[in-house]
């Protein structure tokens, strides 16, 4: 962090540097803030926090950029511009300040080093990524019994009406499903599936070997 003294600091400009401070320090060191006094060349910078992002210090030159826009008397702020820097892309947003004749005095700059954060969403990307495989359908149930109830209402579902309504065929269907699913495999599942279907578990066999 480096200021200017604040008596050499247009009156107006002060009221920026608290601001400009705790925005650098909301988003950490890789965040710089510099405030400009586009009244004064070259050495326009007159506070600077984080200033190890694009090397600078209080007395800096203005950029080419601002220079540029200062010259061709444009009163547009520019958000979220990209820059590069020697460690990498800087983004960038420089919100100009007004005296009360609307005559532009100075700048308040943002610059983000991005570089980590590119990492960051290379890393997250990684982690959120899936092999090139259909996905599956596996289930999270609490207990073993929320996980039945969960495979035999999907496989509802799958045919399209209650069981007391399904005939034969469907009913076969249902236990095709569900026995493809790997719900005999858990104990006393026939027993379960068997009282739904209102059939003897002898009878509920004979589906699962259809299947």
């Amino acid at each position: 962090m480096t200021i200017q003294n604040n008596k050499a600091i247009h009156p107006l400009l002060q009221s920026f540097i608290p601001i400009a401070e705790g925005i650098a320090k909301t988003f950490g060191e890789f965040c710089e803030v510099v405030l400009h006094d586009c009244t004064v060349h070259p050495s326009s910078i007159v506070a600077i926090f984080n200033g190890h992002v694009t090397g600078r210090k209080v007395g800096s030159p203005i950029t080419n950029h601002l220079a540029n826009i200062k010259k061709e008397m444009s009163n547009d702020d520019f958000i979220n511009d990209a820059n590069i820097s020697k460690h990498g892309t800087i983004k960038s947003s420089s919100m100009f300040i007004r005296d009360e004749n609307q005559q532009v005095i100075g700048c308040l700059c943002i610059n983000i080093e991005t570089v980590y954060l590119q990492v960051a969403r290379q890393v997250i990307d990684n982690l959120v990524s899936f092999a090139p495989i259909e996905q599956k359908d596996e289930k999270f149930a609490p207990d073993i019994n929320v996980l039945q109830d969960q495979l035999i209402d999907e496989a509802v579902v799958v045919i399209g009406k209650p069981v007391s309504l399904m005939d034969k065929q469907e009913r076969e269907e249902f236990v095709r499903y569900l026995d493809n699913k790997g719900l005999f495999l858990i104990k006393g599942a026939v027993q379960k599936v068997a009282e739904l279907l209102n059939i003897s578990k002898y009878t509920l066999y004979s589906y699962i070997e259809k299947s």
